[in-house]
């Protein structure tokens, strides 16, 4: 039997079917790691591209930007640990919905290391720029995959579904 997503330990407390918090909490954990991504990219871009002669990163930034964003070693761990804490939870609390989300992580985050190679990123740069964005993408993706199945699926499915539960709670 698989476990639902947000339920606690006591099935006779839970709600079996995931309610609208524990879709904004699933919502929220990609915000957050999507601004995580934007801090790591941003440090390792300034820190693997080259300088020119001014300090600035050579293609990244030019001397025009009102806005320079500019992380700092600590919000860099920071925002690393705090990613990996959304990714882990996010994937932890879905791992019995979406019984592919692996493949879809393992195939994502394969083609974000090979367009990172194809166009010769350094190596810190696809490990600290491209995967956590292609994170990001499988997390979007489980959702909206999920979402658009319980939208095509047939009424049927549903009213039997809701027997089933119901059954469960009361026997």
């Amino acid at each position: 039997m698989s476990r639902p997503c947000c339920s606690h330990q006591n099935p006779g407390l839970a709600n079996p079917v995931p309610g609208r918090w524990c879709r904004i909490s699933e919502v929220l954990e990609i915000a957050i790691s999507a601004l995580c991504s934007v801090v790591t990219w941003e440090y390792t871009i300034q820190n693997e591209l080259p300088q020119r002669h001014d300090g600035v990163p050579g293609e990244h930034h030019d001397g025009s930007n009102a806005f320079s964003f500019r992380p700092s070693p600590g919000l860099m761990l920071f925002s690393c640990l705090v990613f990996g804490c959304c990714v882990s939870s996010f994937t932890h609390r879905r791992q019995s919905e979406d019984p592919f989300q692996f493949v879809v992580y393992l195939v994502l985050l394969g083609c974000a290391a090979m367009v990172g190679y194809g166009v010769r990123a350094h190596v810190h740069l696809i490990l600290l720029g491209y995967l956590p964005w292609a994170t990001c993408a499988a997390m979007a993706i489980s959702i909206s995959g999920h979402s658009a199945y319980r939208c095509l699926k047939p009424d049927g499915a549903t009213a039997g579904q809701g027997d089933e539960e119901k059954a469960r709670l009361l026997g």
